[in-house]
């Protein structure tokens, strides 16, 4: 069965260990991954950033090929318990399940044989696990969840990992971006741009929205936006997910709300979000929040992700 894990060399998924800084930030145990939405849940092991690569490009969406190496990253990654000589060893557990939640795949320990001597600290500035799902595996699937535990093999701590992804059809331009910039924001709060920039971003809690004056909002306000219009935004998609603490997905019927504001002549845009994401009553839970536009053409984009 494992046979069907690929690789473009034919191995077993490789640990690549680089040097990296990092700026942003999570605060919180559990969280979401801006661009691609993949969920993580730290149990001792955090990473300061997490990314989802292809080709060295950052991937942009959830959407990934089959039959070719997705590599993801781990940014300053803390946890591991070191031995007499300051060494740490780290395992990896993989599994693809189909779109009903059928086990089509589990590997115990992608690491063991590519990296058995273990590592040090310096070297857990970026931390990659690299691996790829056959075609064959996923025959008749047009999507599933990947999970992917990381753990200390000395310890108990580990990193948990759910990716839900949709497969690329082969050949299928994919949305990956090697431009990607983040939002410099305060607070528990971290947005990824691509094909645009921004001055900056401020997160508050709204309960004085009359339209629906029972819910609380999470309020975005991105200032500066450059490299789009006021049409443009307007002509963009967009959604918006809310989840609970454990990171199950909460369905809301009240609607977003919006305010664009921007001149004309230069094309500078400020955009503010009214996210509603749960009762005013149950301010006290834990809530996340992302949103996520994208021009038409899928070139450009905002994906923010808040914790309340």
């Amino acid at each position: 069965m494992n046979n069907y894990l690929f690789n473009l060399k034919n191995l077993i998924a490789v640990i690549a260990l680089t040097s990296l800084s990092i700026t942003i930030s999570y605060a919180q145990n559990n969280g979401i991954v801006p661009l691609t939405g993949l969920k993580y849940f730290n149990e001792g092991l955090v990473a300061k950033t997490i990314d989802v690569k292809i080709d060295g490009a950052q991937l942009l969406s959830n959407r990934i090929p089959l039959n070719k190496e997705i590599e993801i990253s781990f940014h300053k990654l803390t946890g591991f318990i070191a031995s007499a000589n300051k060494t740490m060893y780290a395992g990896a557990e993989i599994m693809v399940l189909g779109p009903r939640g059928e086990l089509l795949l589990k590997d115990p320990n992608l690491l063991l044989r590519s990296f058995a001597n273990g590592f040090y600290e310096k070297e857990l500035n970026t931390f990659s696990v690299k691996f790829g799902i056959g075609a064959e595996l996923m025959k008749g699937n047009f999507n599933g969840i990947i999970k992917i535990r990381l753990f200390d093999m000395k310890g108990v701590n580990q990193l948990k990992m759910e990716f839900p992804v949709t497969f690329a059809r082969a050949g299928e331009p994919l949305q990956i971006s090697t431009k990607t910039k983040a939002i410099k924001t305060s607070g528990d709060a971290n947005g990824m741009l691509s094909g645009l920039s921004a001055k900056g971003m401020k997160i508050e809690i709204d309960t004085s929205i009359k339209v629906s004056p029972k819910m609380a909002y999470t309020s975005v306000d991105i200032s500066n936006i450059e490299g789009s219009s006021l049409s443009e935004i307007f002509r963009g998609k967009e959604n918006f997910w809310v989840y609970d603490n454990n990171l199950m997905e909460i369905k809301i019927t009240d609607i977003l709300l919006k305010q664009v504001k921007g001149a004309l002549e230069n094309n500078s845009v400020n955009y503010t979000l009214k996210i509603p994401y749960c009762l005013k009553s149950n301010t006290a839970k834990a809530y996340t929040v992302r949103y996520r536009w994208e021009s038409p053409d899928k070139s450009q984009l905002i994906d923010v992700v808040v914790s309340n």
